[in-house]
């Protein structure tokens, strides 16, 4: 079963193939973490992360100030519990600031880890409902799957990881509006990740991310200077490929996180 789970996840980017490919400026993702373990099973977090745009047009979350060098800002608060040796369970709000829209994420997660070959195995599906702001609210499901290794480095611990997360739209019960396309797959993230523990306490996490969206765009059609017909319109299908470099700042105020963990 975990093998046909990551099988299928693999094979997604090809089922979710498009015809063109077009490539967007480097994003940077700072991220900030703290966690506090409640009881023997529980553990609370909270996120606040930042999406930087190389390229300056895009840093528009507001006119002046320091937000005016931000594109997107976004506060997470969530619970995670543990269920046994190999489930976790939880739940999560996120708040995402933009200059326009902004967005609440409602989720719920399931999480399990195991092993395979000497090496950690993480699976976790997520659903999000997603209210935005002037636009009906959707949902999506999140898959992802993540293998890594905690390895000693003197008297501290390093984690290399490669993780792997597809997003499927779910229309909630409703019927799509008029003729309007979405692709089924509308995302997937490939990510090198590097956990360096610093402390006991205090991780570091810097990792490289190729984000790629799915959708689809209108080709017009093109006439002539008389205004003849040359070539009729249609319908494509196109990725859209960000680069990601990201780097979390983790910090636990009671019990440490495993590989396991969401939070890790």
């Amino acid at each position: 079963m975990k093998k046909l789970y990551f099988l299928v996840l693999l094979l997604l980017p090809v089922l979710a193939q498009a015809q063109s490919k077009v490539t967007a400026p480097t994003s940077i993702w700072p991220e900030l973490q703290v966690s506090y373990g409640l009881g023997e099973e529980g553990l609370l977090f909270l996120r606040n992360g930042y999406r930087i745009n190389t390229d300056s047009d895009f840093n528009d979350l507001k006119d002046s100030g320091i937000l005016s060098s931000f594109e997107r800002v976004e506060l997470s608060l969530g619970y995670e519990h543990t269920l046994s040796d190999h489930w976790r369970g939880g739940a999560m709000l996120r708040y995402a600031a933009e200059d326009f829209p902004k967005t609440m994420f409602y989720s719920l997660f399931l999480r399990h880890n195991g092993q395979v070959k000497g090496l950690y195995f993480n699976k976790q599906l997520l659903f999000e409902y997603v209210d935005q702001e002037s636009q009906d609210a959707s949902g999506r499901f999140r898959l992802s799957a993540e293998l890594g290794k905690r390895l000693p480095l003197g008297s501290t611990f390093i984690t290399p990881s490669i993780r792997y997360e597809a997003m499927l739209r779910s229309s909630l019960g409703k019927e799509k509006e008029g003729n309007i396309q979405q692709r089924t797959i509308d995302r997937t993230r490939l990510r090198l990740s590097l956990n360096y523990e610093l402390t006991e306490k205090l991780r570091l996490n810097p990792y490289f991310m190729r984000q790629t969206d799915y959708y689809y765009v209108l080709i017009p059609p093109v006439y002539s200077e008389l205004g003849q017909l040359q070539e009729e319109g249609y319908t494509t299908k196109r990725n859209r490929i960000t680069p990601v470099v990201g780097l979390e700042l983790k910090y636990t105020l009671s019990r440490t996180p495993d590989t396991a963990s969401i939070t890790y």
